[in-house]
């Protein structure tokens, strides 16, 4: 009997599933430690029982989340683990909230007059969507779900006011991560704060109904704890997220806004190693950008990893045309496996400075899926005339020494670069670049894309590929649209009194200057 053994695929599955199970048990301890004091104490037997059935439920809820998103990113553990350990921070943080507000609470009971403050009051003052807001700006809406579907279960299983407390989690959760969605200035986390706020605010008024408050002053925290809840779970996601993004790989919309500046030591470099590289990185930055607020894909991804996506050009820049002065192709002494083992290299080289320099996983990731596994046509078609002419068979001309290794994209915003490379390079070579014209030529580029199969692993869809043709038709028109030509000569004609001027003394002086 022949024994199998799990594949790499499966060992890395299981491996992944056994740390988020290891999480989540590590988040029902810490509950049940720092929740489960401000409860009725229990016999230990119970609170374990309690732990596990919290336990059990998050199980559930992992399970549930990888069945219905089993597909790209949201099937991977490491996301999960990062909502997990953030939702056990989250569960530290407001525990030691709790415990001040409620030695304030006690020292203004006994000092103020009608200031009877209760522990219900105190509920609308804990930081409840910190670890939600991190996960939006790191990982993403529906990893935002997840954690507050989490913290939902953990809050409200060590409260006795259950219903008011789940029902604040879930409701401000979903209006914190909503409001966090497209994060562009540190004012969005003001405004974050703000909307979680008006979204515990009904809560806050349902509570005066079925407990009334004992005085003004209670009263008074129940309205006003909202806001400060909210905004306190905004500045403990500011303090924590570059944490996140340091030891998690992650980057937020804010960091890549301040990569986007083009201050980057790469973009630099870039700049001025290979600046048609650069100038077609820019137009890339812009065709994405806006075709990216078309679809709903994220717009500062595609931005910023089309300034990124070439980068491995620096190391040989004349080797690729956009930076070759005219009739100056290095390629023509070389042979066409040569060529294409040279193009193909500055993927490779691109990941390899991405990462050096730290550059965040999602753009690194973007490098090698911008050409996915496409061949490069040029080049391989001149391999096979040459064996053509040469009396040989032209199939018999290895595909794979012209093919790019991949993956093919991932995401809508890979999908989105890989089109927008191709089709803006295809632009530059129309003589006539009329609106016409580019609008055939970006339909021609998208239908020969999408029937190579390259985008069969991103979820673009069919109505997003005619957002996208609309929005590059619009963006290449206003760049490359035909100017009226200048009825001054291009070149410098001199009359004999110029010429004349030009022998007097002083003239010399007068060129160098630049003034002739």
């Amino acid at each position: 009997m022949t024994v199998t053994k799990p594949s790499d695929a499966a060992r890395a599955e299981y491996r992944r599933l056994a740390t988020a199970f290891v999480c989540l048990g590590l988040v029902a301890i810490v509950a049940e430690i720092m929740l489960g004091v401000f409860l009725p104490e229990l016999p230990l037997v119970y609170r374990c029982a309690r732990a596990l059935g919290v336990a059990f439920a998050l199980v559930t809820i992992h399970i549930g989340a990888r069945e219905v998103w089993s597909r790209g990113a949201w099937s991977e553990g490491t996301g999960y683990t990062v909502v997990y350990i953030l939702t056990a921070i989250s569960v530290v943080c407001s525990s030691c909230v709790k415990v001040i507000l409620l030695a304030l609470a006690q020292y203004g009971n006994s000092r103020m007059v009608h200031s009877d403050i209760v522990e219900t009051s105190i509920t609308f003052l804990l930081p409840y969507t910190m670890s939600v807001l991190v996960v939006q700006s790191t990982l993403g809406t529906r990893f935002a779900i997840i954690a507050g579907l989490v913290a939902a279960i953990v809050f409200g299983a060590y409260t006795s006011h259950v219903s008011l407390v789940v029902g604040i989690i879930l409701s401000s959760c979903v209006a914190g991560a909503l409001a966090f969605r497209r994060v562009r200035s540190r004012s969005s986390y003001i405004r974050a704060g703000l909307t979680i706020g008006f979204a515990m605010l009904p809560f806050g008024c349902v509570s005066l109904v079925l407990e009334p408050s004992p005085s003004v002053v209670d009263g008074v925290v129940r309205i006003v704890g909202c806001f400060v809840g909210g905004c306190m779970s905004s500045l403990i996601a500011v303090i924590a997220t570059p944490f996140v993004e340091y030891f998690g790989g992650y980057a937020s919309d804010m960091r890549l806004i301040e990569m986007a500046t083009l201050d980057h030591p790469l973009l630099k470099e870039l700049s001025v190693q290979a600046p048609g590289t650069w100038n077609h990185s820019m137009v890339i930055g812009m065709m994405v950008e806006s075709a990216a607020n078309a679809i709903g894909a994220n717009p500062v991804v595609c931005r910023v990893g089309a300034y990124f996506h070439d980068i491995g050009k620096t190391t040989k820049p004349l080797y690729f045309v956009e930076n070759q002065a005219p009739d100056d192709n290095r390629h023509n002494k070389l042979n066409p496996s040569m060529s294409a083992l040279i193009i193909r290299s500055h993927v490779k080289d691109g990941v390899e400075l991405a990462r050096q320099h730290k550059v965040p996983q999602v753009i690194v990731d973007m490098i090698p899926q911008h050409h996915g596994t496409s061949v490069i046509e040029y080049f391989y078609e001149k391999a096979r005339k040459e064996v053509e002419e040469l009396g040989g068979d032209p199939d018999e001309v290895d595909r794979s020494l012209y093919q790019y290794p991949g993956p093919k994209p991932q995401t809508r915003e890979a999908g989105l670069l890989m089109l927008a490379d191709g089709i803006e390079a295809a632009a530059r070579t129309l003589s006539d670049p009329s609106q016409d014209r580019i609008q055939g030529l970006v339909q021609k580029m998208l239908n020969k894309v999408f029937a190579s199969g390259e985008l069969n692993e991103c979820d673009l869809t069919l109505r997003d590929l005619h957002e996208i043709a609309r929005c590059f038709t619009r963006v290449l028109t206003g760049i490359y649209h035909q100017r009226i030509a200048y009825a001054e000569p291009a070149e410098k004609v001199e009359t004999g009194d110029a010429r004349a001027a030009s022998d007097e003394p002083g003239s010399e002086n007068l060129k160098r200057l630049g003034i002739e």
